[in-house]
């Protein structure tokens, strides 16, 4: 894109011009290339305008601000200013009008309370095994996140499959509008993010927004219990899939041996709920039109995104699943391993999950009942939220058996004095907290304690 001296983009109006060309979009100044239109979105912490002269030295041609920031933006920057009444708003209607340019593109929307990560990895996988294919980068699943992904979309792109993650009701409605997906997916629906959206109802319709009208497909976990409600607001008769779809072989942390169709493959994805996910970009795969070999040449190795249950280590075995917590998915990982035969000792170490609204006490409580009756033998709690889960265990394993403090650093001196040789740690916690921060710590402590 030329930025001219007339026109308007994204409802921007020029206020300085140049003959440079566009060819990169970047809201973090420090992600700026040569080419890059940096937009100065404000933010909870820090706002764009203060970062202008950082995005031209990193090779920004171009900065889209605020209507009252033009004067700071002309005095602070030489390249081409862009202004706007609504720099996100006017960032969403970019990539809105960018994907109406892409008719020729499938894409692929991918949403749900978890799993979301690891089905659009696979999904990805197996759509860059029939052509061009462009994906939502890393976490980067919010509306901001998935304007930048849109706008990725190229002449030869055959494929989009995005993430979207949504927060706040009236999110998946303007998603769908930039995104306009020919194919929905929705993982499952739980109670993250409850404190915002109310109950798990309004997350069940607002996620189930992803069906909009335009739809040619979709597809749902068989084991939602809102199917029947989400069925009742899709457009198109949704396609269930589940681990019942494929035959699989638990290799433990080695992950899965599945056959599809009379091929077999593995899979580097440790416990059920991530076979699940996979179970569902197969079933979509297979819409593509991908035969039963490249979903398997596809997909062997695949492993998930760091973060999500993934396992690190040597001397001690690290399961990092710190991406994020839900009940669903702590009460998953727990449970899995719980069940997995190990010859050392086995240690869980959770920080909070977060933005659970009136049901924070409960879903905690119910995370103590399932360390109650696991086979983990130390659980080392993190954060005043863990505090009656942390008197629950006491009670009902002994104090020697549990740990608990609402200080970091505390915890990291907790655990390097306990791990050692042969032990199997899980890290789990909501993705504010910040729970692979231990890792370095694990390593010094086995290091240390031999």
């Amino acid at each position: 894109m030329r930025i001219s001296s007339a026109g308007r983009y994204g409802k921007a109006r020029i206020v300085r011009s140049s003959d440079r060309m566009i060819t990169h979009y970047a809201l973090d100044s420090r992600r700026c290339v040569p080419g890059s239109l940096f937009f100065a979105l404000r933010g909870k912490r820090t706002d764009g305008i203060d970062h202008l002269k950082e995005a031209e030295r990193n090779g920004a041609v171009a900065v889209l601000v605020h209507t009252e920031d033009v004067p700071r933006a002309l005095n602070d920057s030489s390249c081409a200013v862009l202004a706007s009444d609504d720099v996100s708003l006017a960032l969403m209607n970019l990539a809105t009008a960018y994907r109406a340019l892409h008719p020729h593109v499938r894409t692929i929307g991918i949403t749900g309370s978890t799993g979301k990560s690891t089905t659009k990895e696979a999904i990805g996988k197996i759509a860059s095994a029939l052509g061009p294919t462009t994906m939502t980068s890393g976490n980067l699943n919010s509306e901001y996140g998935l304007a930048l992904s849109i706008m990725n979309l190229g002449p030869e792109t055959k494929y989009g499959v995005f993430e979207l993650g949504i927060d706040h009701p009236g999110e998946m409605e303007r998603m769908t509008r930039m995104a306009n997906p020919s194919i929905g997916v929705l993982t499952n629906i739980g109670n993250a993010h409850l404190e915002s959206m109310g109950s798990r109802e309004v997350i069940a319709r607002e996620k189930a927004k992803i069906f909009h009208p335009g739809i040619e497909a979709g597809f749902i976990c068989r084991t939602s219990r809102y199917g029947p409600l989400i069925q009742t607001l899709s457009p198109v008769e949704l396609i269930r899939y589940s681990t019942r779809d494929v035959s699989a072989i638990d290799l433990g942390l080695d992950g899965w041996q599945i056959s599809y169709r009379g091929v077999s493959f593995r899979i580097k994805a440790v416990g059920k709920h991530l076979l699940e996910d996979v179970a569902g970009a197969i079933r979509v795969g297979t819409h593509l039109g991908a035969r039963p070999v490249e979903i398997a040449h596809a997909l062997e190795d695949f492993e998930p995104l760091v973060g999500r249950s993934t396992v690190q280590g040597s001397r001690v075995t690290i399961i990092n699943d710190t991406y994020n917590a839900s009940l669903d998915s702590t009460r998953s990982i727990i449970r899995y391993l719980s069940r997995l035969s190990w010859r050392g000792r086995k240690s869980a170490v959770l920080g909070p999950m977060k933005e659970l609204g009136p049901e924070s006490r409960a879903a905690h409580l119910e995370i103590a009942k399932t360390l109650v009756r696991s086979t983990f033998t130390k659980h080392f709690l993190y954060g005043w939220e863990m505090e009656e889960a942390y008197q629950t265990i006491k009670r009902e394993k002994g104090k020697e058996r549990v740990s608990f403090t609402q200080d970091f650093e505390e915890l990291e001196w907790m655990v390097r004095d306990e791990v050692t040789d042969g032990d199997l740690v899980l890290l789990k916690g909501s993705r504010v907290v910040g729970m692979e921060r231990l890792i370095p710590t694990i390593e010094q402590g086995v290091a240390l304690n031999g």
